[in-house]
């Protein structure tokens, strides 16, 4: 009976662990966005930046950094700035395709504002039902 009385009852406002979520930031992911338009494929450590009338921007980055429900890469450009990108768990619609994302993402590059937009693995997007207005949406 002691131990009983020592016991944790269940509260009904607790929830379940959320589901690990860190481990679909190994994988490889592309990201785009529009406004301007761009695109970034992920493949290791690997980070390609591609941009309408700009060169490719491609970056090695040590690693992600990665927690429960984000990721983020950094890696040197050649004059020594860095580009860094931001990956969270949240899902995302863009806008101009009506592409249903799992993620949302954000790439910082020196003296620009900040891109926005949607990420998710390679071949593995779903066709939004609904239309939405021009760029991302974020959910």
């Amino acid at each position: 009976m002691a131990l009983a009385a020592c016991s944790k009852q269940p509260d009904p406002n607790d929830r379940p662990p959320p589901a690990d979520v860190a481990a679909n930031f190994n994988r490889p992911l592309d990201a785009r966005g529009g406004d301007p338009q761009w695109s970034l494929k992920i493949r290791g450590r690997q980070l390609t930046l591609s941009r309408a009338d700009q060169p490719d921007v491609s970056v090695t980055a040590p690693g992600a950094t990665i927690q429960a429900h984000s990721a983020s890469w950094t890696g040197s450009l050649a004059d020594g700035q860095s580009l860094t990108v931001n990956v969270y768990d949240s899902a995302c619609i863009d806008a101009q395709s009506g592409m249903s994302y799992p993620f949302t993402a954000e790439i910082e590059l020196p003296d620009t504002t900040p891109l926005d937009g949607c990420g998710g693995p390679p071949a593995g997007a779903k066709v939004a039902a609904r239309s939405a207005p021009s760029g991302p949406v974020k959910r």
